[in-house]
Order: C-alpha cells, then structure tokens, then sequence
C-alpha cells in the first residue's frame, strides 16, 4: 500500500508557485480556495479555456478516460469480459459516431471562433498529458497502459454521454408496455399502464431548482437554487470552477472533458437546471423479411440495412469480438436497454430500432449556448444562448441581479406525426416516422410570474404547452408539490429557507399511500403479529430521515408489496428488472386491476408486511427500534477498483448513512431490485443571493480532485453528507480571506 500512495502521489499536480507550460499567450493566475475550487485570472479568453482543460486534465484525467472510453465501446480494452454488454450496447447506440461526425464538421472551420475555443481547451488537456506522461494516475499504472492525446471528438463523447444519460429514460417504458400486452393482453395491460393516460415514472435524474423575485426574498433580491440529481460517483461529476478574463467572470459547475461552466452564475445572472423529462426517443419495431435478414420492410419494399462490423477488442483475449451493428432509416437496431446505471438485454422478441432526437444534432450548438449563458447579462440575452442548444430538454431556471426571474425550456422535442411516444410505433412504413424537431418559439416559457416564483422539480402541469407534447408519461409530481407548499410557506424566503428545502425529506409520496395501504390492511381479521409496526405507521410524521422507524418499515413493506405484485403480472424475472418503476403505481393498479377485490388486497399486503417485517429481522434483530432508515439506506462513493480488490475499498468514501428517498426534495435514489443502497441524489447544490454574489453556497458529493490520496479527494462529502454548506468566493479580496495556495502558469 506504501508503494501505491507513492504512486499516487508522484501525479499531483502542482497547485502553487511558478510552472511554465507551452501554448499559452500570456501568464494565467490561479487562485485556489480552502475547498479545492481554482479561481483561474486570464488575459484573454483562449488561455482562459487552455487552463480549464490543463486543471482538468491534472484532476480528472482518469473521469475523462472512462467517459470517453464507456461512449465509445472500448471499456473492455481495458477492463475486459465484464464490459462486454457495456460496450456492445453503446457500439449499437452509436454516440461516438455522432461525436465523430461533429468533430469532422467544425475541424473543417479551424478559422472560426468555435474551433479556437475548443482547440484552446483541447492543447490545455494534452500539454498536461505530456507533462504527467511517467507519472500518470494510479488507475493507469494499475491497468498498465497510457491515455491517447485528447481528442475534439472525445469533448463531444462527453456531450453526448450526458445528453443520453438524460434522454434513455423513456424507451425502456415502451419494451416494458409491449411485454405487457404480449403477455396479458391489450386490455389488462391498459389497467395496469393506461395507453391512453399518462404513467408516472419514477428516475434518477430528476432535479429541483427555483428562484424568487424580490418581493418575495428577505434580502430584497432575487434568491436562486438548484440541485440536480444524478448517479452519485467516485469522483463526483461536476468539477468547480471560476473562470475570470476581461471578456468572461463565471463561476460553477463544469463537466471535465469540456470547456466552459454548465450551472452557476456570472457578474450579472444565476441559472439552474432541471431535466424536463421529455420523451426524446422512441423504438420502431422492424419487419424483417424471413428470406433475408439483412433486410427490413419500409414503404412496402425490402431494403438492406447498413451494417456496420464493430470489433472489440478485449483485455486477456487473443481475438477481438466482432459484432455486426444494424442501423435503418429510423435509426440503429438495439438490443439492450439501461435501468439504474444496469445494462439489460431486451426481455420481448423482434428487432426494433431507437430514434433519437440527438442523432442529427451538431452538438457544438449546445457549447455555443452555453458559452453564451456564461456571457449573458439579461432575460434576452439568455433565451438567445438557449436557442441554440439541442440537447434533451432542460429546465432552465433564471434570475438576474436586475430583480427578473424567469423559466426557460431548452433543447429540442420530437414532433409526431404518429401516436405519443408512449408505446412501440410500427417500423415499415415512413408515415409512422417523426414530423421533424420542435423550434424554440414552441417551448415552454415564463417570465416574471404574478405570484413572485418560479420552480421545477421535473413534473411538467402541462404536458403540452403551445400544443407541443412534452410527454405523454410523466415523473411523479411529489416533489414537486412538496417544493410548490414550501415556497408558498412563507410571504418572504431567506437563504436559510432555502436550505431547509434542499435538505427537506417529507414523503409526499407515503401521505398519499400509506393511509390507503393502511385501510386495505385493516380489512384483515388478525393483525396481532404486525400490531406494533402498525402502531409505528399511524404515528409517522412522513419524514423520511436517516433516524425514522416508521419510515423504513414503510419503504420495505412498499417494496415487498410492489414485489408480489409485479411478479404475478410480470414473472419473476422482469419483475426484477422493473422493480421501482412508477408506471407500477400500486394506487392506481388496486384501484384498476383488483377493483373490487378488497379481501384479496388486504392478505397480498399482510403478506407483504410480515415479509418486510422479516426482512428487517434477519438484518438487524427483533427489536424494531434498531430499524432506522439510515441503516439500510447508505451511500458509499465507490472507486472501481475496490469492486475487483478488498484492499481498493481505501479508495471508497463511506458507507454513509443517509435519509430520503427518490422522491423527497433531498433524494437518496436506489434500485429496489438490489437492496437499498443510495445509488443518485443531489449531485451538486447551490444557493445564490443575487445581492452579494460571495454570498453563494453550495455543496459537492465527494471532493474537487479525483486523485486518491489528494487532499481534496473526498474532504466535501462528510459536508454534504451532513447538510453543510461552503462558500461559492467570487471577489479576489473574498478569494484571498480563504485561500489555500497561489499558483502562476508562465508561457515557455
């Protein structure tokens, strides 16, 4: 282990004095803070993005390598058998082709601006991988091999890696909606998961963010928050940021592997963002002529598919994998599908090809808008950087130091020419194809509202403002009723408010289900061996917290009643797979499926019960008030590696003990299929009060460098782990109070 941290050490990057480093115009100051956050001063714009791809690259160098390499296909290169799914799927998929395709496209512009600020960006990482050449990241040396020069098209992999982890939610829907009908028919499929009325689903990418107008803020100023909830990981995504020169002042979060800021605010706006939860794809189910299967019927006619022969190649295998991808006229045939960062096979017969609204997109639009918000000084200005972007549809939550708050789609939606998107469309002919791409004048917008607020937390009120369909399933709406009373708590908010709603783990979800599951359970004659845990529901305040009794038996006796549920429907094996989905809305399916079967629901949920009750038994004792949530509901922030060697846990951080669930303002998401792990949350918080830009807070799962060993590879999780919050410093003189090193990059 001593030659280990020896390694690990000899990669740190330098965070204070003189370095001289090749490509850059003039000196570049970096100020870092307390937390680990650099505040980089550039002379121009070029060597403002040369410097965020050059920390980057000394921070997260080994985050960027999976990124690019899950996008691509080639994790087994590295890794082998066991990213064999993983890199299939993605080969069929196809983003790095759109990647490639991009980066084709603006390498033919190398005069234009938007070439220069990404080759800036890209000579930042690779003067930096140059540099650090012998003493690369322990990941390498464990793994025995070098990174590649970064690539433009590897900055776009990034694009597209994010875009589609916020766009694959729906389509998993559709497989699981033809299964139904295949297995159990049209019309009890319809009671289960109406075709005609939307299903609530429940994901891991949700997000909350709000903001009030003056009049409605304690500070006299607008107040602004956003906490997007994503797969919590070791490193953490998002890496802080403040990027100063005379034409930019940002600061927040960046995604490493690309230039600019995604969320923050500069000297003029603050913005968050929400995922609208569109429904950007949608499968097609191909008709494949029995004679020759290289071929598809589409507008009556036989047509070839173009294949494409992926090889892949594989650690400790002589040969690689060939592995034909089929691609239509609707787009590429899959045969997987994710669910909780999972990668499943598809569990229905036929071949069936995914359409997706980003296949065509020249994603560099998407960081000309957001470079554009970075620079934005008014409501005008940025609605004009959002017009530009194409990724899946965001929340854009706005407020400016002028006192305007505002709500913004951006991004494009799928116009149908045939159904909603909620269920597999036929695949043979082009009348079943898509219309085209939503334009912007058509999204959702929202500025300066009566009522002084603006907030989303993912739940769409209306499913298709200006007669576009968002999408006909939709998140289920808990957290953002419990947002919509908190902000209508109060006449006027304070940061400490604020706070409070981030950290809020009220279940609006168990105040509408528990008592009806109650009422049914009560219809049982003997109730004698659950009395107790009865007596523990009925006193439930419905705070989810790490310490509540009541809470867990709730969430177990909810599983367990969803598990016998879904297998009688289902069999056991996709029931596994669906376990946690919000279409299986136990509401909704006594109400529809077992109308008029009161007795029958009651012994499924007694049943149920003293599964649970059980369960907990066997994991912490007889005595109940040993059964608090936190227990069984804990976040570690793993390190690969420590999934392949006991001694790597070293590198994890936890297991922590955590409240909530998907559904309370301060989430703790997890795959019922595999326990109760906290698997996604708030991935990122911040609180901006628009008076006193260095009044900012806000909070990091994990650390800033993604070094093990560095000092600030896991120093912030214990922080947000417990509610706490650090100060986002904007001004030098703030910057310089709480500095912990000076460092001056000179040009060679």
């Amino acid at each position: 282990m001593e030659e280990m941290l020896e390694i690990a050490k000899k990669s740190f990057p330098l965070m204070q004095g003189e370095e001289t480093v090749k490509g850059l115009n003039a000196s570049v100051e970096i100020l870092w803070d307390k937390w680990g956050i650099p505040h980089v001063f550039a002379n121009d714009i070029y060597d403002l993005y040369f410097t965020q791809g050059y920390i980057h690259a000394g921070h997260r160098l080994w985050q960027m390598e999976t990124f690019r390499r899950l996008i691509s296909g080639t994790l087994s290169e590295i890794t082998g058998k066991g990213s064999i799914a993983s890199d299939k799927h993605y080969r069929e998929i196809g983003l790095y082709h759109i990647a490639q395709r991009c980066a084709r496209d603006l390498e033919r512009k190398k005069n234009s601006e938007d070439f220069k600020f990404m080759d800036s960006y890209i000579k930042g990482v690779n003067t930096r991988i140059q540099i650090i050449e012998n003493s690369l990241p322990i990941e390498y040396h464990v793994l025995n091999f070098k990174p590649d020069a970064w690539k433009l098209e590897d900055c776009f992999k990034i694009i597209s890696m994010i875009e589609w982890s916020l766009s694959s939610w729906n389509y998993p829907y559709e497989i699981l909606r033809e299964y139904i009908t295949i297995k159990n028919g049209k019309k009890t499929a319809n009671l289960i998961i109406p075709f005609n009325s939307e299903m609530l689903v429940d994901e891991s990418v949700g997000s909350n963010s709000w903001a009030v107008s003056p009049k409605k803020s304690q500070s006299g100023s607008v107040l602004l928050a956003n906490d997007p909830h994503l797969p919590l990981t070791n490193p953490a995504l998002w890496f802080l940021i403040h990027l100063n020169c005379p034409d930019l002042n940002v600061l927040g979060t960046s995604l490493p592997g690309v230039p600019a800021v995604v969320i923050g605010h500069n000297e003029s706006i603050a913005w968050g963002l929400t995922n609208v939860m569109a429904d950007t794809t949608d499968l097609f189910k191909l008709t494949i002529n029995p004679n020759d299967e290289k071929q598809y019927r589409y507008n009556g006619k036989w047509v070839d598919f173009e294949i494409d022969e992926e090889v892949i190649h594989i650690k400790g295998e002589s040969k690689p994998l060939k592995y034909p991808v089929y691609r239509s006229r609707f787009g590429p045939v899959i045969n997987y599908f994710e669910n909780y960062n999972q990668i499943y096979p598809f569990f229905i017969e036929g071949k069936y090809a995914l359409k997706w609204s980003s296949y065509n997109a020249d994603l560099i639009n998407n960081l000309k808008g957001f470079k554009g918000i970075n620079k934005a000084s008014s409501w005008q200005e940025f609605r004009e950087a959002l017009s530009l972007i194409t990724i899946n549809p965001q929340n854009f939550i706005y407020g400016d130091i002028a006192g305007n708050i505002g709500h913004q789609h951006g991004g494009k939606i799928p116009v149908r020419k045939y159904g909603n998107g909620a269920s597999i469309s036929p695949g043979d002919d082009e009348k079943y194809d898509w219309e085209g791409i939503s334009e912007f004048d058509k999204l959702y917008s929202l500025y300066n509202p009566e009522r002084g607020f603006v907030y989303t937390a993912n739940y769409n009120v209306e499913k298709a403002p200006n007669g576009l369909l968002i999408a006909e399933d939709r998140i289920a709406p808990y957290r953002q009723l419990r947002l919509k009373k908190l902000l209508q708590s109060k006449e006027k908010l304070s940061i400490e408010d604020f706070k409070a709603f981030q950290l809020d783990r009220f279940t609006e979800e168990a105040a509408e289900l528990l008592p009806i599951m109650l009422q049914y359970l009560k219809e049982n004659k003997d109730l004698s061996n659950v009395q107790d845990s009865i007596s523990y529901l009925e006193k439930w305040n419905y705070f989810l917290t790490k310490t509540t009794i009541a809470g867990t038996i709730f969430k177990v006796w909810y599983s367990e009643t969803q598990k016998s549920v879904l297998e009688s429907i289902l069999g056991t094996k996709v029931a596994h797979m669906a376990l946690g989905s919000r279409p299986f809305n136990l509401k909704q399916i006594f109400e529809s499926l077992y109308r008029n079967k009161e007795a029958e629901i009651s012994k499924l949920l007694l049943k149920a019960l003293e599964r649970a009750l059980d369960y907990l038994s066997n994991l912490f004792g007889s005595r109940s008030d040993k059964w608090m949530w936190g227990r069984l509901h804990t976040l570690t922030l793993t390190h690969p590696f420590s999934q392949a060697n006991e001694q790597a846990k070293i590198l994890n951080a936890g297991p922590f003990k955590i409240g909530g669930d998907g559904n309370t303002l301060n989430p703790g998401s997890y795959d019922p299929s595999e326990g109760f792990d906290v698997l996604s949350g708030p991935s990122y918080r911040q609180i901006h009060d628009l008076s006193n830009w260095d009044n900012s807070i806000g909070a990091l799962p994990g650390g800033q460098s993604g070094l093990p060993f560095h000092k600030h590879y896991k120093d912030l999780i214990k922080l947000w782990v417990k509610g706490k919050y650090i100060p986002y410093l904007f001004t030098k003189e703030a910057i310089s109070e709480n500095l912990e090193s000076k460092q001056t990059l000179k040009p060679k």
